[in-house]
């Protein structure tokens, strides 16, 4: 039976769309880390593809569709930003500056680090990207040279990651500004952890969403460079 319904179109969509709802029930009855639904969604469509031995074609045939969504998701992002472009404009100079700064740490440590390791020049230019929305990190890769499927994992583990610990780390560093959180947020974990900021507030989610298209200006300009020196 199960594999019946796997060879249809809608395979693909039905499960993402399933788990994802089952998750979000699961996450309202018990609001923690380990619960956020983008993390139980993806644990559960891999659960349920090793389960029933479904191969990643047969779902993939039916959730490639759900990528045509990405971009406008992440342009609908805007919307927030739009609503306290006055909130932001009193803090233009202090967001441009930490937002570059913290592409800069970004792209730095992943390339140290993947230097120090030995992990070789196209892993390395495959991470740089790893702090910025899919959307654009796929864009710098095809640049660098690296490697899209490397750098999209890289992308998806970090934005579930911030979204699932975003507002435990901000609480835990004491920042109290809301502009100051999304920021944070934003910058480190992109699209996923903007869902998170624009969960925690107006404000949080507005600066969030702005430091996704600073950082990925940022790190489309900064990544080739950092990658020379370490050339």
């Amino acid at each position: 039976m199960i594999p019946f319904f796997a060879s249809s179109i809608y395979f693909g969509i039905v499960l993402s769309v399933g788990m994802y709802a089952l998750a979000v029930f699961i996450n309202r009855k018990w609001n923690v880390s380990v619960t956020t639904p983008l993390l139980l969604t993806t644990i559960g469509v891999i659960g349920f593809l090793l389960l029933f031995q479904i191969p990643y074609a047969a779902y993939a045939a039916g959730a490639r569709y759900l990528n045509f969504f990405l971009v406008p998701a992440t342009v609908c992002f805007a919307v927030p930003m739009y609503k306290q472009i006055k909130t932001l404009g009193r803090y233009k100079a202090a967001i441009l500056a930490s937002v570059i700064f913290g592409c800069g740490v970004s792209v730095g440590t992943v390339v140290l680090l993947s230097w120090a390791f030995g992990l070789g020049p196209v892993i390395m230019r495959s991470l740089a990207s790893v702090s910025v929305t899919t959307a654009i990190a796929i864009g710098i890769t095809d640049e660098l040279g690296g490697i899209v499927a490397i750098t999209v994992f890289a992308v998806i583990i970090t934005g579930i990651l911030g979204n699932a610990v975003g507002k435990q780390v901000v609480g835990m560093l004491r920042l109290q500004s809301p502009v100051a959180r999304g920021l944070a947020i934003g910058n480190s974990s992109h699209a996923m952890g903007t869902a998170k900021a624009l969960e925690l507030g107006p404000k949080e989610g507005a600066a969030s969403s702005l430091a996704i298209v600073i950082s990925g200006i940022a790190t489309a300009v900064l990544a080739p460079l950092i990658i020379w020196l370490f050339s």
